[in-house]
């Protein structure tokens, strides 16, 4: 079965640009356990930096997700 990281990568990376809905589906996917790990975490900074352009909100997942690593 290949990384998750890799797999979701792709998704979120396909054409450059982090959408409200990649980010709305990596919000549910993240945050469904209630729990982020520091993978999890480091990820969102890895797409982040990666992507030519976002949406607001993917600042306002990493945000969330920061209190939650905290």
């Amino acid at each position: 079965m290949a990384e998750w990281r890799k797999v979701a990568k792709v998704f979120a990376l396909g054409d450059g640009h982090i959408s409200q809905k990649e980010v709305e589906t990596l919000r549910e996917l993240l945050l469904a356990d209630g729990y982020l790990s520091k993978s999890e975490m480091n990820f969102l900074y890895e797409i982040k930096e990666e992507a030519k352009s976002s949406v607001k909100l993917l600042d306002e997942l990493i945000a969330d997700c920061e209190k939650l690593t905290k």
